[in-house]
């Protein structure tokens, strides 16, 4: 496959820049491969792009007890647990990070809830105090009248 990439001159024409055969490129390649659906090389070439990397449940269990324990690593904690678990140390990064941001985002749920529980109590409350306060006022106007 070959790919050519234009570029705009000052006078928006355009010019042929380069022209790049990518199919001598491993990056490409990778991809290819999983398109058609083979799979063979995947432990020999661990860094394919497209390629997803499934955690087993039990490297799951283990990254998530120390997640509890600090939900930030230091690079040698980090370099530790990858080495232990049999993963790359940015593998082990990136889950970390996804699941910061799935703990926040669970939180603002949570705060999400609780705010909206209080907002729908205190509401309640005033709309009766509307109530009662009408029904003041007419009881007002019927003692006047009398």
């Amino acid at each position: 496959m070959v790919i050519i990439v234009f570029g705009v001159l000052n006078s928006g024409s355009k010019s042929l820049v380069n022209a790049v055969n990518v199919t001598d490129r491993p990056f490409f390649g990778g991809v290819e491969k999983e398109e058609n659906g083979d799979d063979e090389d995947f432990d020999v070439f661990p860094h394919q792009p497209g390629k997803k990397r499934r955690l087993t449940s039990e490297q799951v269990q283990f990254l998530e007890s120390n997640f509890e324990v600090e939900n930030k690593l230091e690079p040698e904690r980090k370099v530790q647990l990858a080495k232990e678990l049999g993963m790359q140390p940015r593998q082990v990064a990136i889950w970390f990070q996804n699941r910061r941001a799935r703990f926040k985002i669970k939180q603002l749920e949570r705060d999400y809830g609780m705010l909206k529980a209080g907002y729908d109590l205190l509401r309640r409350d005033y709309d009766n105090l509307v109530q009662e306060n009408d029904k003041l006022k007419k009881e007002v106007k019927m003692v006047r009248r009398k």
